[in-house]
C-alpha cells in the first residue's frame, strides 16, 4: 500500500493578546469600587450605549489590563463567559472586575444584571479567576461587592 492522500488539514493555531493602547491614570491602585467607577467612567463619558468593560488584576490587586468586551444598545450588552474570559486568561489575571454603564444614569441593577452577575461569578470559580465586583457606573455607581451580592 501507498501513503495514504491527505484530505483534511486542522489548522494549527496560537492565541496571544495584543496590546493596542495604553490608558492613563494617575491613581497609584484602583483598589475599590469608587475608585474603579472613577477609572471606567473616563472611558465611558458620553456613551449612547452600554459598554461592557472586564478589568483583570494581578496577584497584587492591581489592574493589570482592561478591554472592552462587548459594545451593546441603548440597553443591553452581550455578556457570555467565553468572551469575558479570554481576556482575563491571557493576561494571567488573578481576578477580574466587570463594569457596564446605563446610558438611563440610573445605576440600578436589572433582573438580567443579577443573572449575569450570578452566571460569571460561578464560571469564574470554576476557572480559578474569581469575579472580584461587578459595578455599574451610571449618575453614580453600583457595586455588587458592596451591596453583599457577590459571595
Amino acid at each position: 500500500m501507498g501513503k495514504a492522500e491527505v484530505k483534511n488539514y486542522v489548522p494549527f493555531v496560537r492565541v496571544r493578546m495584543v496590546r493596542e493602547r495604553e490608558l492613563p491614570y494617575a491613581m497609584e491602585e484602583i483598589d475599590g469600587p469608587e475608585k474603579v467607577a472613577a477609572f471606567t467612567r473616563k472611558f465611558l463619558a458620553g456613551a449612547d450605549r452600554e459598554y461592557l468593560l472586564v478589568l483583570s488584576m494581578d496577584n497584587a490587586g492591581k489592574l493589570a489590563a482592561i478591554e472592552a468586551v462587548s459594545i451593546g444598545t441603548v440597553n443591553a450588552t452581550l455578556a457570555e463567559p467565553r468572551e469575558i474570559f479570554k481576556h482575563a486568561v491571557l493576561a494571567n489575571a488573578a481576578g477580574i472586575v466587570m463594569v457596564h454603564n446605563h446610558t438611563s444614569g440610573r445605576c440600578v441593577p436589572s433582573e438580567e444584571d443579577m443573572a449575569t452577575t450570578k452566571r460569571i461569578e460561578k464560571a469564574g470559580k470554576i476557572l480559578g479567576i474569581p469575579l472580584m465586583d461587578h459595578i455599574i457606573v451610571g449618575d453614580g455607581y453600583f457595586s455588587f461587592q458592596t451591596e453583599g451580592l457577590l459571595a
